[in-house]
């Protein structure tokens, strides 16, 4: 504990009136009281991948000792813990439980699949917009295209294009999406980018703090999500590692490192001659080095 110790002017507390002059009127004084604390993060830890329990008669403390990078056993000797005589946690199979993980899962049963995803934007007719000065919103023809291949490892062909377009009252227009799709307009159902709907007749108020109130045109976007897949979802069990306690950062290695030694080669005689400044350096230089 630390005693602080503080002196207040009591000049504003006191009384300047004839009657009472001189006496302390205030009833409570404020103090400002300023509280610190001092944290130590942990560090970073370490993701061990996690071995499916396949095997129901497997002994845990032969289990750990086989575990790749495994060696517990080794660093918990002289330790006793109930796992190392083959005692087990019991889990149930389909614990709800949030915190707990099921030892019988593995890591696809934690994918879930995606959904459609709607909601208003800023329209993005500037990506779509072509050279032409007559007829800027061509439709069907590619602003960008390029072969990718989806997180199933589904190849598709990812387009920026148009459409439809009725004057801009509305235009429809596609995103980083499949050139097959929406098959139905009618219905802007699509599966991979992100489908856009404007009404330029239209407008709706947003609030900004860099530009405030302001009106734009009326945008639809429709979005299929992706959801929890092999791409987004690992399953790993983190773990601290005394060498890394204190650290929060991977360690970064330099190694185009580039030393300018200047003109002159450093050679052994140079450096000691950068040594000595007068004739008695020289004399006393490693003690007699020198013949003079």
């Amino acid at each position: 504990m630390e005693i602080i110790k503080r002196k207040i002017s009591l000049d504003e507390y006191t009384s300047r009136k004839k009657d009472n002059w001189g006496q302390i009127t205030a009833t409570t004084f404020s103090l400002n009281v300023f509280f610190t604390q001092n944290g130590y993060d942990m560090g970073i830890g370490t993701e061990t991948s996690f071995i499916v329990k396949n095997n129901l008669d497997i002994v845990p403390s032969v289990f750990y000792e086989k575990a790749p990078n495994g060696k517990l056993l080794t660093k918990l000797a002289g330790s006793d813990f109930k796992f190392k005589d083959g005692t087990r946690t019991s889990v149930p199979i389909n614990s709800k439980v949030p915190n707990t993980r099921n030892p019988n899962k593995i890591t696809g049963d934690y994918y879930i699949s995606g959904g459609p995803v709607t909601g208003l934007t800023e329209d993005r007719l500037d990506v779509v917009t072509s050279y032409s000065n007559t007829d800027p919103y061509q439709i069907d023809i590619d602003i960008d295209k390029s072969l990718d291949i989806d997180y199933q490892g589904t190849p598709y062909n990812n387009t920026i294009r148009v459409k439809s377009n009725d004057d801009l009252n509305p235009i429809t227009y596609l995103i980083d999406g499949d050139d097959t799709e929406p098959s139905d307009l009618s219905k802007p159902e699509v599966t991979k980018g992100v489908y856009y709907v404007t009404k330029t007749d239209e407008t709706r108020t947003v609030l900004s703090q860099e530009y405030g109130v302001s009106n734009i045109p009326f945008t639809e976007m429709y979005y299929n999500s992706e959801g929890f897949n092999q791409t987004n979802v690992e399953l790993n069990a983190t773990t601290k590692e005394e060498y890394l306690f204190g650290i929060t950062s991977t360690p970064t290695v330099f190694s185009d490192l580039f030393i300018d030694r200047g003109r002159t080669t450093v050679l052994q005689s140079h450096m000691q001659l950068g040594e000595i400044k007068n004739m008695e350096d020289l004399i006393n230089y490693g003690n007699g080095f020198y013949n003079l």
